[in-house]
């Protein structure tokens, strides 16, 4: 074995997650950089899923000492160590988990202090996420993170109840990887050099061993080619008496001379596979709607020299679709695997993939003269071809995401039958915070303080809402929080940490559509509902 195929210790370290976003997604990660403010049982869970895949750095802010109470729900501190700083603390336990991740704390100012100076750099972060914030501080914070357009990822525990919350001014999806995907294979509109590949293809002529090894996208030309000479037409099949027709050419040819008697009527599985792909395969090509869209935003149709790269690429991509690509986009250069010879299917994937580079090198060619144009040249710019290689590829599903600023809720407070019943309700439990400097249900004095906080938090919500308290759902919801005492329950915090976490990767790395843009958590039913507010 030669060296450079044997995996370093990187590769055998992340080599599970590196199936997922691969060499370039994790090196963005670990180029990343978040901020976490509160080192509670969740801030912890949402760092240790970040620093065991290897980010890059993570800065904790938190002015508060460990008290007992975290002991009871963060594994990452002990009663030996009540009183000590918590964000020193966690810090240092947590680098442990991986040495090659960064790890600093502050645990003086309070972040209140810090918004108030206004002196804290937070755009050398990736993203900011908080854990338990209450929601004046948090207010403050999403209004200058919006400014600054640094993502912010709101996380909440609050009993069994978990709630996720994104704010992005603009975040760009370079590879969605969808679940489902139709190949980019363009009967419809073959590559000149898959053409001439078929036609060099004669059925009379195969030996019997080839025609059982034909691959079954060359099967399908051949029959479209038949059926659209048959019928006078250039098109597709598409009603279903078409594709009768259509099948029943493809039966006719996979009969073959060269078959002893015995053999007439067997099967033949590569011949099978082309009738059971045919949904997929005969397909028409064309550009996908949110990619029209993609190309009229304002963003792509005016570059200035401060526009993100994403957007030069875009508009890279458009001036290809509307030239050479004769409205198409890149061909993506993959071909399914299929019942077919090696030899066979390694030709089809070399037309595919040469086409492919060629399209590449067109689109590299107009993101060169565009930075240009815009003055955007420089070192950084030299080496883009890895880049517009993997937009190319992921072309047809490039998103970008722009979701609301933080704000107030008033517009949803009549919700009461959806899990989005429990987010409101813990906009009152803010409220309540706002007033009393404490949580409905926290540091109770006796048994009597849980129905006069209850009382109070009743209060709030008719004077804040429409609805009266005889509709069950909300009178529980409002007990059930109350009673909760804004608790943290580890395997909640774990749940929703490890799903922050998650989310946090995504807008690192640009992989993987983020949550648009609240997500609720109901730990009382095991499930999770998302919401675009």
């Amino acid at each position: 074995m030669s060296k450079s195929s044997v995996p370093d210790t990187k590769q055998i370290q992340y080599d599970r997650q590196l199936r997922l976003w691969g060499d370039h997604g994790q090196k963005a990660l670990e180029s990343g950089r978040v901020c976490l403010i509160g080192a509670n049982a969740l801030g912890t869970e949402i760092l240790k899923a970040l620093v065991l895949p290897g980010l890059g750095s993570f800065t904790i802010i938190d002015h508060q000492s460990v008290t007992l109470a975290d002991c009871g729900s963060n594994f990452f501190v002990h009663p030996s160590m009540v009183d000590q700083p918590r964000a020193r603390i966690t810090c240092e336990f947590l680098s442990q988990l991986n040495p090659d991740v960064r790890g600093t704390y502050i645990d003086k100012p309070s972040i209140d202090e810090l918004l108030k100076q206004n002196t804290f750099d937070f755009s050398q972060f990736s993203a900011v996420i908080t854990a338990n914030l209450p929601y004046k501080t948090l207010s403050i914070l999403a209004s200058h993170l919006w400014t600054i357009k640094v993502p912010l990822l709101i996380a909440r525990n609050y009993g069994l109840i978990g709630m996720i919350r994104l704010q992005v001014v603009e975040h760009y999806v370079i590879e969605a990887h969808p679940d489902d995907t139709i190949p980019d294979l363009r009967l419809d509109r073959p590559l000149r050099r898959f053409v001439e590949h078929c036609n060099s293809i004669d059925f009379d002529s195969l030996t019997r061993e080839e025609h059982l090894h034909l691959p079954s996208l060359i099967i399908l030309y051949k029959t479209l080619q038949l059926w659209q000479k048959q019928t006078h037409r250039s098109d597709l099949p598409r009603t279903r008496s078409e594709k009768d027709e259509f099948k029943q050419i493809l039966e006719k040819l996979s009969h073959h001379s060269a078959y002893e008697t015995q053999d007439q009527h067997k099967s033949l599985e590569n011949f099978e596979e082309a009738k059971r792909t045919i949904p997929s395969r005969l397909v028409t090509a064309n550009l996908p709607v949110t990619i029209k869209d993609l190309f009229q935003d304002h963003a792509c149709l005016e570059l200035t020299s401060q526009s993100n790269i994403f957007w030069f690429i875009v508009h890279a991509l458009k001036q290809f679709t509307e030239n050479e690509g004769q409205g198409l986009l890149p061909v993506r250069g993959e071909v399914p695997d299929m019942i077919t010879s090696t030899n066979s299917y390694v030709k089809l994937l070399e037309i595919f993939q040469e086409q492919a580079q060629t399209d590449r090198e067109i689109v590299h060619n107009y993101l060169l003269d565009l930075l240009e144009k815009h003055k955007r040249m420089s070192n950084d710019c030299i080496n883009l071809y890895p880049l517009v290689e993997i937009y190319c590829k992921n072309a047809a599903f490039l998103k970008v995401l722009r979701t609301s600023a933080l704000r107030q809720i008033d517009e949803f407070k009549e919700e009461t039958s959806s899990d989005l019943a429990w987010y409101i309700g813990l906009h009152f439990c803010d409220l309540f915070y706002e007033k009393y400097d404490r949580y409905p249900g926290e540091y109770l004095s006796d048994s009597e303080q849980f129905y006069v906080d209850l009382d109070d938090l009743k209060e709030l919500h008719k004077q804040r809402s429409n609805k009266s308290l005889t509709s069950g759902n909300i009178q529980s919801i409002l007990e059930e929080l109350c009673r909760y005492g804004a608790s943290e329950i580890h395997s909640v915090a774990a749940f929703v940490g490890g799903c922050c976490a998650q989310e946090a990767i995504k807008l690192i790395t640009h992989q993987y559509v983020p949550i648009d843009n609240t997500m609720v958590y109901n730990g009382i039913e095991q499930s999770i509902s998302v919401f675009k507010l």
